[in-house]
């Protein structure tokens, strides 16, 4: 038994977003909430342009300025409501994405976000059409039901979700990503082989889950690299773009340990989330190995790496190890230490964040112990 939530439309290609005037008005919409990381830049303009010339009013949200927080959320709901718009767009990276799918659920549910993520309170009314336009290939957010958000008053980093919060309509234009700086693509691009990964070898992993894993982390493998050293290569950058969607797809089964650590861990020390888990992933790897070591065989094949001649185990190492060489070519953090500065951390303070944030999740292939948790931070030092 399983469930797999899908986006209802899906458009890839450059150009692609020349399209979202007309989706839009086949809706009869007038005016629309548009989340942007920064209302001033080309494409943000040209969107604004392009709706208005087609009888669209874009009411402009722009103060998401790092990693949402219940503020920005409760904020852009405000905005949403003031305005009277009928539908949201959101231009960005995950952390866009994110804040925008929990503003149009809040628009048509009510309360605060934070009644939401803390409290437990039931989403009982479908939200209005939500458009994601993702202009980073990592996080993934554009094919999930999953908003993650840091709590101002707590200080943690904790998700909330439910089925209709994903992006009903998905433009994936590779030329939105040509600008992207050589360390977000390789940051964002490790983050993406973080959701392959770990959703492939997840206990809660299905037939579509697998399907899509395994095709994202063949993208991502072969194109990573290439995206980063020629962020001009416009085949490269929609191959990521693809290979992220597919790895978001495919997290939908669900997240394991290098994630577990990587997101409460990252809002600890300001770890950017995709730098987080380019240091947890071949760790993760190594400390599931015993328990998925077909699995990680496969993803050696996958990422062609694999020997004919050579056993499971031979296997399922030279998978961790291109995930290392991968993540050197790249430039990619290896290590927590330069984030924690001069104080060293206290460990039982780490592992009581992990436990109220994403210590629940249980479909990582080694159980999740404090044990576990330990190894994992002293392997990362």
């Amino acid at each position: 038994m399983f469930e797999f939530v899908n986006n209802r439309q899906v458009l890839f290609g450059e150009g692609t977003i020349s399209q979202l005037p007309q989706i839009l008005g086949w809706y009869g919409y007038k005016r629309v909430l548009f989340v942007s990381y920064n209302s001033g830049a080309k494409e943000s303009l040209e969107i604004v342009e392009s709706l208005k010339q087609n009888g669209i009013e874009a009411v402009l949200y722009s103060e998401l300025k790092g990693e949402p927080d219940l503020h920005v959320i409760n904020n852009g709901r405000d905005l949403y409501v003031k305005e009277g718009c009928e539908a949201t767009i959101a231009l960005g990276g995950g952390s866009i994405i994110d804040a925008a799918k929990a503003i149009n659920m809040l628009a048509a549910n009510g309360g605060n976000v934070e009644d939401y993520q803390m409290d437990g309170r039931p989403v009982t009314k479908e939200p209005a059409l939500f458009v994601a336009v993702p202009t980073t290939s990592g996080t993934g957010a554009e094919a999930t039901k999953t908003s993650v958000v840091t709590n101002n008053y707590n200080g943690l980093k904790k998700s909330l979700y439910h089925t209709t919060m994903i992006a009903d309509i998905v433009i994936l234009d590779p030329a939105l990503t040509l600008s992207l700086p050589a360390s977000l693509t390789a940051s964002t691009g490790m983050d993406a082989l973080s959701h392959a990964i770990e959703s492939y070898v997840s206990l809660n992993a299905n037939p579509f889950s697998e399907m899509y894993g395994l095709k994202a982390i063949e993208l991502i493998n072969e194109n990573l690299l290439q995206a980063v050293q020629h962020p001009q290569d416009l085949t490269a950058r929609g191959n990521m773009m693809l290979g992220s969607y597919l790895g978001g797809c495919a997290i939908t089964a669900g997240i394991g340990i290098a994630h577990i650590m990587a997101q409460p861990v990252g809002a600890m020390y300001k770890i950017p989330h995709g730098d987080a888990c380019s240091i947890f992933l071949p760790a993760s790897m190594e400390k599931n190995l015993p328990f998925a070591t077909e699995k990680y065989a496969k993803i050696a094949e996958i990422m062609g790496v694999a020997d004919t001649a050579a056993s499971s185990q031979q296997n399922a190492l030279a998978a961790i190890e291109r995930v290392k060489e991968l993540r050197q070519s790249i430039g990619a953090p290896t290590a927590l230490t330069p984030y924690w500065g001069n104080t060293p951390p206290v460990v039982d303070d780490i592992l009581e964040v992990i436990q109220k944030t994403t210590g629940h999740i249980a479909c990582n292939p080694r159980p999740l112990t404090p044990e576990l948790m330990r190894e994992m931070l002293e392997a990362c030092r």
